[in-house]
């Protein structure tokens, strides 16, 4: 009995031992099975991309609307334009004209929408110049009426109505004919007709110079020199059929050119009558300066004579200038001899100082004006020593009185002594 219950004591010591065994040894820890790395997500496929819009090309409406707009605009900047109004208004046109500018430079074609903002800016340009256009018209209209109205008075005034009616009323209808035109709204035919209306008043005040010109130097050609008188009478007479057969810039050509002939003839005659007036006291005074002239006119000579008539021209008015001077130098000398200088130093500084602007003519090729001012200084210079003669002459006068005077007194006091001396014996 004892036995048994050592036994049932060892397989309690057993179990207790195999219980506390267990807890003191740690649980085998179990090996958990490899992780894999991540795999990257394979790329989300982007979504298709939406089919590209097409432009829309401009149709053919829009096209045509784009011409005619630029058209529009051009004729209207070239109406202004033609009557003046860059002139007139210069900052309307600068405005409109920067509008137009950049149409032109922004015109595109490149869709349907750029087409029409292009026809946009186009007509915004034209109606700047349209905006224009009554009061540019109005303007130049005005300025042109006052041209004509004095072109045509210029020609009454030369004789017009007088010695050529029925050229001055062929103008006149002319005239007329513009204005019908205008009123018609026909503006540029206006223009023109107007324009040839001025022409022609224009002509027949040339020509009617030309004849005066004719008329004052006729008689000493048809002695001196008939040939160039008849040269010049043709340039006329070429001049008057083609205004007949209604070249109207053809007669006014000629009419100059004859005009230019006669003026050539008048300055070779007053040269010569001049070099005859002064050829004696020049060759003692300035015998250099009367050679020079000689020189010049024997130039004019020979260019008429081989048609160079323009050349003619300058070298007949030349020498009229040069014998100008040279008789200018005379009187002035003249008037420094008789102390117009400090006897009458107004009028001889004056005519001193025309003397100088009309050399300075010279030297400038200014030949109307040196002939004109050359003609004026000699007169003036004559006429200051005319007053310095006056006054000389006038002084000695006094002097001779005073002398009379004098004697007179002398010999009242030799008669008043002598009775003083009788009465005193």
């Amino acid at each position: 009995m004892k036995s048994n219950h050592i036994l049932l004591a060892l397989l309690g010591l057993l179990v207790l031992f195999a219980l506390v065994s267990c807890a003191a040894t740690p649980p085998a820890v179990e090996t958990a099975p490899p992780t894999e790395e991540p795999r990257p997500a394979p790329p989300v496929a982007a979504p298709p991309a939406a089919a590209p819009v097409p432009v829309q090309a401009p149709d053919q409406l829009t096209l045509n609307a784009l011409n005619e707009a630029a058209a529009r605009a051009e004729a209207a900047l070239n109406l202004v334009r033609d009557f003046g109004g860059d002139e007139f208004f210069p900052s309307e046109w600068e405005a409109a004209n920067s509008l137009y500018s950049r149409a032109e430079q922004q015109r595109n074609i490149s869709s349907q929408t750029e087409a029409q903002e292009s026809t946009a800016r186009f007509i915004r340009a034209a109606e700047a110049f349209e905006a224009m256009r009554d009061n540019t018209i109005a303007k130049y209209y005005e300025n042109f009426a006052n041209e004509l109205i004095e072109a045509r008075n210029a020609a009454v005034n030369a004789g017009a109505q007088v010695l050529v009616p029925d050229f001055l009323l062929e103008a006149d209808n002319t005239v007329a004919d513009a204005d019908e035109k205008f009123q018609a709204g026909d503006f540029h035919g206006a223009k023109n007709t107007a324009e040839t209306a001025l022409n022609m008043y224009q002509t027949l005040l040339t020509g009617l110079e030309a004849y005066r010109l004719r008329e004052e130097i006729a008689d000493r050609l048809e002695e001196l020199f008939p040939e160039g008188l008849a040269k010049a009478d043709d340039a006329g007479l070429d001049a008057i059929d083609k205004w007949e057969a209604g070249d109207y810039q053809g007669a006014r050509t000629g009419v100059e050119a004859a005009l230019s002939l006669y003026q050539t003839l008048w300055a070779g005659l007053e040269a010569y009558k001049l070099r005859e007036e002064i050829a004696d006291r020049i060759q003692e005074l300035h015998p250099a300066a009367l050679a020079e002239a000689d020189d010049v006119g024997l130039d004019a000579i020979d260019k008429w004579e081989a048609g160079d008539y323009q050349g003619a021209k300058i070298s007949a008015e030349s020498a009229l200038i040069l014998y100008l001077r040279a008789a200018a130098s005379a009187e002035r000398q003249r008037a420094l001899d008789l102390r117009a200088n400090t006897a009458v130093p107004i009028e001889f500084n004056n005519a001193q100082d025309i003397f100088t602007r009309a050399n300075t003519a010279f030297m400038n090729q200014w030949l109307q004006d040196a002939i004109a001012l050359f003609i004026r200084c000699r007169a003036m210079y004559r006429t200051a020593g005319d007053m310095a003669l006056e006054r000389r002459q006038a002084a000695e006068e006094a002097i001779r009185r005073a002398d009379e005077r004098l004697s007179a007194s002398e010999e009242t006091a030799r008669e008043a002594e002598a009775i003083l001396q009788r009465g005193i014996q």
